[in-house]
């Protein structure tokens, strides 16, 4: 208890530098956990669905007198069908979807919705993995005009009424029945429809070419019953597309199935923004530890015949080490609320940058990034100079020193950090 007490009226006694340092540590902390917890929810996208190390989404690769072009997640629409249909001992479900044949706005009675919506065949739900909460998908998604609600949509259409068997219409031109409901997906998902309209109501209409022969405009997904090597089950996708596809010698096509985890960290601005997130975070994090180890050294000359002082009085190195240590967990804590004050009152400013919630940013299975931040700020900034302090000697209470004019470093190193991270 002594230690605190001494380190608490350290504190007090430097106010001026430990107000730079608590401001310093708290703009530091809040942009290197921001940029740090991004990175980590975006490799978490898709990791909502069920058993999801068994859902693969299907590419398809284009050639034009031999020269292939990217891969698209468009692709032509019998392709998954086909596949399970060819790939039953491993392939245990497939689903297409398109969501341009519905883009057009729902309405119950005059009130319109325009939340995102597809259009998907009867094995969608158990495909991706959806947890179905009403309704009964494989067999109602086979008839026409029927339309199955996220619980958050149907909540907001309905205002907590029992939705089934409501009648609906699309683009004030189709009229649907609502057949079932299903959980709501997180932020953190490619495929996150508040809707879902059965694929029999485009079929019956003649919308959209849903065939071998093109119409690559479907996103499509496969699930496997077992683990099989990528490469293999690739290969024996290509037997069988090219078993259905017309032959063409100008043109060729190959489907490739990729862990559906690999959609969104696999697209090329993701990646570079992912590189540009985490250089920036180690960036700043680095400059804020040692702009507080910087800050704290400075103070050597002042604190030092203090440190003698207490040496003489009996402290050990070991007891003046765990006062350091004291001190700068009080001062993360402190930035700690600052960052929190921050976060909250910025809250719009910072979840429109982030583009996510905050919700979804510190969720429990994430709380490890601001723990593992902290710890780091908290092991640098406090063992570099706690093992310097702690090896002044006692006789320094003896030494006289003049500190030369040296304030102007501290500004400078706030304004430096403040900088940098505000950048």
């Amino acid at each position: 208890m002594k230690q605190i007490y001494y380190v608490i009226q350290t504190l007090i006694h430097g106010r001026g530098s430990n107000i730079i340092k608590v401001v310093s540590l708290g703009l530091g902390l809040t942009m290197s956990i921001l940029l740090f917890s991004r990175v980590v929810y975006e490799q978490s996208f898709d990791t909502c669905f069920k058993d999801h190390d068994k859902l693969y989404q299907l590419w398809d690769i284009w050639t034009v007198n031999g020269e292939p072009f990217p891969p698209s997640e468009f692709i032509i629409g019998a392709a998954a069908g086909g596949i399970l249909d060819a790939m039953p001992e491993i392939v245990e479900s497939a689903a297409s979807t398109g969501s341009w044949p519905v883009s057009a706005p729902i309405y119950n009675g005059s009130v319109r919705f325009d939340d995102f919506k597809v259009t998907a065949d009867s094995l969608f739900f158990q495909t991706m993995g959806i947890e179905v909460l009403s309704g009964d998908p494989v067999r109602e998604l086979q008839q026409k005009d029927v339309i199955f609600l996220s619980k958050d949509l149907a909540d907001k259409m309905f205002g907590g009424e029992n939705p089934i068997g409501k009648i609906i219409s699309f683009n004030k031109e189709i009229e649907l029945t609502v057949k079932g409901t299903y959980a709501a997906l997180p932020e953190n998902c490619t495929m996150r429809p508040k809707a879902v309209i059965s694929l029999p109501s485009i079929w019956s209409r003649r919308i959209g070419n849903y065939s071998w022969e093109g119409g690559d405009s479907w996103k499509e997904y496969i699930r496997l019953k077992q683990d099989i090597d990528l490469d293999e089950l690739n290969k024996r996708i290509d037997v069988v597309v090219q078993q259905h596809i017309p032959r063409s010698d100008k043109f060729g096509i190959t489907v490739i199935a990729k862990p559906v985890r690999d959609t969104y960290r696999g697209y090329d601005e993701v990646k570079r923004m992912r590189n540009i997130m985490l250089i920036l975070g180690l960036s700043i994090l680095f400059i804020t530890a040692l702009n507080y180890v910087l800050i704290s050294i400075s103070s050597l000359s002042r604190r030092a015949k203090s440190i003698g002082v207490h040496k003489c009085s009996g402290a050990g190195t070991g007891t003046v080490f765990g006062m350091f240590m004291w001190e700068t967990g009080i001062i993360i804590l402190l930035s700690l609320f600052l960052m929190v004050f921050l976060m909250l009152n910025f809250r719009d400013f910072v979840e429109d940058t982030t583009a996510a919630k905050l919700e979804s940013l510190f969720a429990v299975g994430r709380i490890w990034v601001p723990l593992g931040v902290t710890a780091f700020l908290f092991f640098i900034g406090g063992v570099l100079p706690g093992r310097l302090f702690s090896k002044i000697p006692v006789t320094q209470v003896f030494r006289r020193y003049t500190e030369g004019k040296k304030g102007w470093k501290r500004p400078l190193l706030f304004i430096q950090f403040a900088g940098v991270a505000f950048i």
